[in-house]
């Protein structure tokens, strides 16, 4: 966890926010100090660069804290920045670099904790690389951003161009409106088996996995329980422009043990659907 300053210079802040949303400082010490930080990010990009100063490659950092704009005025931020492999160093081998969806990964487990539903869409921010950024919303309701930060605004910070830094910034009273309302309750361990089914289809390879899974829930059962990712294949034997994507489906009752003509009934509907909705090919 960081902690930086809530004022940072008028050129550090330009690039996240637009310069009549700025609030200056009406005596700054210095020039450094000139306006209320819009973002998070500037001084928590400081820090990595900091730490990359003193040798340390793989740094993760986050702060909990205000940021400030004219409009809407003061509000709670949750940034986040990750640079360095996505994983310890081992003796073992088989560390690799953070990625997009490491940080996605990270947003995502925030919106658990917050019994958010969070959702990414395509977006740009001239602060982030274009085609590696995202925007995150939930209930409707955008709530941040993460990305690669543009390799010229990490060199402006002393970092250099060519390492990755991963970032995203998460607005917590947007959240906190979107999040459910009623208290959370805690249920029981299930004590009926689940019934696991694997599928695999062709479909363009331009689809986004979420609109995939969005169809198997809305055509699915109450009984699913789980669906999920296991493998994405594009090569020898998939016609170009397509991908072989293989999802893995967890259905369970709480009241029964299902029946294998109840499962076979929902894999039915749901390759229906995938069929209908996206032209997709079972495997």
């Amino acid at each position: 966890e960081a902690m930086t300053f809530g004022f940072v210079s008028s050129s550090v802040a330009a690039p996240f926010a637009v310069a009549s949303e700025l609030v200056p400082i009406a005596n700054p010490l210095s020039e450094n100090f000139a306006v209320l930080r819009p973002s998070a990010l500037p001084g928590l990009i400081d820090a990595v660069a900091h730490n990359r100063r003193r040798e340390q490659r793989d740094v993760r950092l986050f702060e909990i804290g205000a940021r400030f704009s004219k409009t809407p005025g003061e509000r709670r931020s949750l940034a986040c920045a990750w640079t360095g492999s996505a994983v310890p160093e081992h003796w073992s081998g088989g560390t690799r670099e953070v990625d997009f969806f490491d940080v996605k990964g990270v947003v995502e487990r925030v919106g658990d904790a917050l019994r958010l539903d969070i959702r990414t869409e395509t977006h740009s921010e001239p602060w982030l690389v274009a085609g590696r950024t995202a925007a995150v919303s939930a209930a409707g309701v955008r709530i941040g951003v993460l990305g690669q930060l543009a390799p010229a605004i990490a060199e402006s910070h002393g970092l250099p161009a060519s390492d990755a830094v991963y970032v995203a910034e998460i607005d917590l009273d947007a959240a906190e409106a979107a999040a459910p309302q009623d208290e959370a309750r805690v249920e029981p361990l299930p004590r009926y088996p689940s019934v696991i089914r694997d599928i695999s289809i062709l479909i363009d390879e331009a689809l986004a996995a979420e609109t995939v899974r969005d169809t198997v829930r809305e055509t699915a059962p109450a009984t699913l329980a789980h669906v999920r990712e296991f493998d994405r294949y594009q090569g020898k034997g998939v016609p170009d422009g397509k991908i072989s994507l293989s999802l893995r489906l967890t259905f369970r009752a709480s009241d029964r043990t299902l029946t294998d003509a109840e499962v076979q009934s929902a894999m039915e509907a749901i390759i229906a659907a995938l069929k209908d909705r996206h032209a997709a090919i079972q495997r």
